[in-house]
C-alpha cells in the first residue's frame, strides 16, 4: 500500500513539475510579449514622428501630431507598467513558494503518520500544490494587461481632444485679445 502510494505521489510530483515548468514558460513569452510589442510599437512610432509633425500643418490632420505624442508616451509606459506588475506577481509567487515549502517540511517531518501523510498527498491530487502553477499563469496573463493599462493612465483620444480644446480655447482668446485691442 505504501509503495502503491509513493509511486502515485512521485508521479503527481513528476506532473506537478510539469505543468509549473509550463506555467513558468507562460510567464516567460507573456513578459517577452510585452517587451517585444514594446520595442516595435516605439520604432514604428519613431519612424513614423516626423511625419506626423509634417501633416499636422494640415487643417484635416491637426490632431495627428498629439495622438503621435500621446501614442508614443503609452508605449513607452509599458516597460515601467510591467515591471511594476512583475514586482506584485514576484510578491503572490513568493507567498505560494513558502507556502509550498512548508507543505513539504510538514510532509517530511517525523510527527505523526507517514501512510497518513502519503494519503492525504495523493487525496489532493496533482494540484495539492498547484498555489504555484496559478500565480504564475495569473503573472503571466496580467503581464498582457500592461497594455490597456498604460492606454488608461495615459488615454490617446483623452491627450487628443485635450490638446484640441486647448488650442481652440488659445484661439478663441486671441481672437478676444485682438477685439480688445482694435477698441483701442
Amino acid at each position: 500500500m505504501e509503495l502503491r502510494n509513493r509511486m502515485q505521489i512521485n508521479l503527481q510530483l513528476w506532473m506537478t513539475y510539469t505543468l509549473e515548468t509550463l506555467a513558468v514558460w507562460v510567464l516567460r513569452i507573456c513578459v517577452y510579449i510585452i517587451f517585444m510589442i514594446q520595442i516595435l510599437y516605439s520604432t514604428i512610432l519613431i519612424i513614423l514622428g516626423p511625419f506626423s509633425v509634417a501633416v499636422s500643418i494640415l487643417p484635416a490632420f491637426r490632431d495627428s501630431f498629439g495622438t503621435w505624442i500621446a501614442r508614443f508616451v503609452s508605449v513607452n509606459l509599458y516597460s515601467g507598467i510591467a515591471y511594476l506588475v512583475m514586482h506584485i506577481a514576484s510578491l503572490f509567487q513568493q507567498y505560494a513558494l513558502e507556502a509550498e515549502i512548508t507543505r513539504y517540511q510538514e510532509l517530511l517531518s517525523t510527527s505523526g503518520d507517514r501512510l497518513e501523510k502519503l494519503g492525504w498527498l495523493a487525496g489532493n491530487g496533482i494540484m495539492s500544490f498547484g498555489i504555484v502553477i496559478v500565480t504564475f499563469l495569473i503573472g503571466g496573463l496580467t503581464m498582457l494587461t500592461v497594455p490597456s493599462i498604460s492606454t488608461w493612465i495615459v488615454s490617446t483620444s483623452g491627450i487628443t481632444s485635450a490638446a484640441g480644446t486647448m488650442g481652440r480655447g488659445a484661439s478663441g482668446m486671441a481672437r478676444t485679445a485682438r477685439r480688445v485691442i482694435a477698441k483701442f
